[in-house]
């Protein structure tokens, strides 16, 4: 050994070790099966919650969905598929461009300007906005009538 390696601290002498590597990659692809298990089991929901949110609920109609985003983020932390990016030695990355949202944002309205007219898509809009409150109207009255007592 070298005056410089025996000199260094057993942290330094430690960093990125081909052990250390081997258990991260193990790690990385266990954390990578539980995250795509969850985001798996997220899809039908959030399209499920979404949907009784839009039916169920007229004035709030995203609780169920955003909540259930919530709970994906928390186990965004807990399964921390990123953490051992912490020691990455190396210059950081910067990066402050655009996001995946703007993408979608952008081919949003591009496809809409290209192939959606607009009184169309208001249209559209306005009939669903009549439907789910129809719905929506339904769903309370039978509510309401569910909860007074019956007239003998």
């Amino acid at each position: 050994m070298s005056q410089a390696e025996l000199n260094k601290t057993p942290a330094e002498s430690e960093l990125n070790s081909r052990t250390e590597v081997v258990r991260d990659t193990i790690v990385l692809q266990l954390k990578l099966i539980v995250d795509g298990l969850r985001d798996l089991a997220l899809m039908p929901l959030c399209l499920f919650a979404a949907i009784f949110g839009l039916i169920k609920h007229s004035e709030r109609p995203g609780r169920y969905m955003y909540r259930l985003l919530s709970y994906g983020k928390l186990t965004e932390k807990w399964i921390g598929l990123f953490d051992e990016s912490r020691k990455d030695v190396m210059e950081p990355i910067k990066y402050e461009g655009k996001n995946f949202d703007d993408l979608i944002q952008k081919t949003q309205t591009a496809f809409e300007s290209k192939y959606i007219d607009p009184e169309k898509k208001d249209l559209l809009v306005k009939k669903m906005n009549q439907a789910l409150n129809e719905i929506n109207g339904k769903l309370n009255q039978q509510k309401t009538e569910e909860g007074q007592p019956q007239s003998k």
